[in-house]
Protein backbone atom coordinates (compact mmCIF):
# COMPACT_ATOMS: atom_id res chain seq x y z
CA UNK A 1 0.00 0.00 0.00
CA UNK A 2 1.17 3.29 -1.47
CA UNK A 3 0.77 6.67 1.06
CA UNK A 4 0.47 9.94 -0.12
CA UNK A 5 0.73 13.16 2.14
CA UNK A 6 -1.09 16.29 1.45
CA UNK A 7 1.15 19.23 1.72
CA UNK A 8 1.73 22.27 -0.11
CA UNK A 9 -1.77 22.34 -1.98
CA UNK A 10 -0.60 18.90 -3.40
CA UNK A 11 -0.08 14.95 -2.85
CA UNK A 12 3.65 13.83 -2.05
CA UNK A 13 5.03 10.29 -1.46
CA UNK A 14 5.17 10.04 1.99
CA UNK A 15 8.18 8.38 3.38
CA UNK A 16 6.28 5.68 6.22
CA UNK A 17 2.87 6.49 7.47
CA UNK A 18 3.18 10.32 6.77
CA UNK A 19 3.59 12.94 8.65
CA UNK A 20 0.98 15.25 7.20
CA UNK A 21 -2.59 15.67 8.21
CA UNK A 22 -4.62 14.45 5.51
CA UNK A 23 -3.20 11.72 3.61
CA UNK A 24 -4.32 9.08 0.58
CA UNK A 25 -3.62 5.61 0.82
CA UNK A 26 -3.62 3.84 -2.37
CA UNK A 27 -4.70 -0.03 -1.89
CA UNK A 28 -3.33 -1.81 -5.27
CA UNK A 29 -5.01 -5.08 -3.78
CA UNK A 30 -9.09 -3.75 -3.31
CA UNK A 31 -8.49 -0.87 -6.19
CA UNK A 32 -9.24 2.02 -3.53
CA UNK A 33 -8.21 5.25 -2.86
CA UNK A 34 -8.56 5.92 0.67
CA UNK A 35 -8.53 9.20 1.55
CA UNK A 36 -8.21 10.37 5.55
CA UNK A 37 -9.24 13.71 6.85
CA UNK A 38 -9.19 14.31 10.50
CA UNK A 39 -11.20 16.77 12.02
CA UNK A 40 -10.15 20.03 12.68
CA UNK A 41 -9.07 20.39 9.16
CA UNK A 42 -10.28 23.55 7.32
CA UNK A 43 -12.86 23.60 4.77
CA UNK A 44 -10.50 25.28 2.05
CA UNK A 45 -8.18 22.27 2.61
CA UNK A 46 -10.12 19.22 2.94
CA UNK A 47 -12.29 20.52 -0.40
CA UNK A 48 -8.93 21.02 -2.20
CA UNK A 49 -7.25 17.50 -0.74
CA UNK A 50 -10.58 15.99 -2.50
CA UNK A 51 -10.08 17.82 -5.46
CA UNK A 52 -6.47 16.59 -5.71
CA UNK A 53 -7.80 13.03 -4.64
CA UNK A 54 -10.04 13.40 -7.33
CA UNK A 55 -7.95 14.04 -10.00
CA UNK A 56 -6.00 11.48 -9.08
CA UNK A 57 -8.79 8.67 -9.11
CA UNK A 58 -9.67 10.16 -13.18
CA UNK A 59 -5.43 10.01 -13.88
CA UNK A 60 -3.12 8.77 -11.25
CA UNK A 61 0.03 9.46 -9.63
CA UNK A 62 3.30 9.32 -10.51
CA UNK A 63 5.42 7.73 -8.45
CA UNK A 64 9.20 6.82 -8.53
CA UNK A 65 9.23 3.24 -8.38
CA UNK A 66 5.98 1.91 -9.25
CA UNK A 67 4.88 4.24 -12.09
CA UNK A 68 1.36 5.55 -12.75
CA UNK A 69 -0.93 4.09 -9.71
CA UNK A 70 -4.54 4.64 -8.53
CA UNK A 71 -5.92 5.47 -11.97
CA UNK A 72 -9.86 3.80 -12.11
CA UNK A 73 -9.61 3.18 -8.73
CA UNK A 74 -12.57 4.02 -6.27
CA UNK A 75 -12.31 6.86 -3.63
CA UNK A 76 -13.48 6.31 -0.15
CA UNK A 77 -13.18 9.61 2.03
CA UNK A 78 -13.04 8.85 5.91
CA UNK A 79 -13.00 11.28 8.74
CA UNK A 80 -14.52 14.42 8.85
CA UNK A 81 -13.85 15.50 5.33
CA UNK A 82 -16.86 12.38 4.32
CA UNK A 83 -19.66 14.64 6.06
CA UNK A 84 -20.01 16.59 3.33
CA UNK A 85 -23.86 16.28 1.17
CA UNK A 86 -23.16 13.99 -2.37
CA UNK A 87 -24.49 17.51 -4.38
CA UNK A 88 -21.33 19.12 -2.60
CA UNK A 89 -18.64 15.76 -3.40
CA UNK A 90 -18.68 16.02 -7.22
CA UNK A 91 -18.03 18.57 -9.61
CA UNK A 92 -20.79 20.10 -11.75
CA UNK A 93 -19.42 19.12 -14.80
CA UNK A 94 -19.96 15.78 -13.91
CA UNK A 95 -23.39 16.31 -14.06
CA UNK A 96 -23.98 17.06 -17.69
Amino acid sequence: MTVLEYRDSKFHEAQGQGSSEIILKVDDSSKKLILTIPSGVSLIQRRAAERNARSIQKSGFQTTRQGRIGKGYELVVEGHGGGLPDRLKHSPREVY
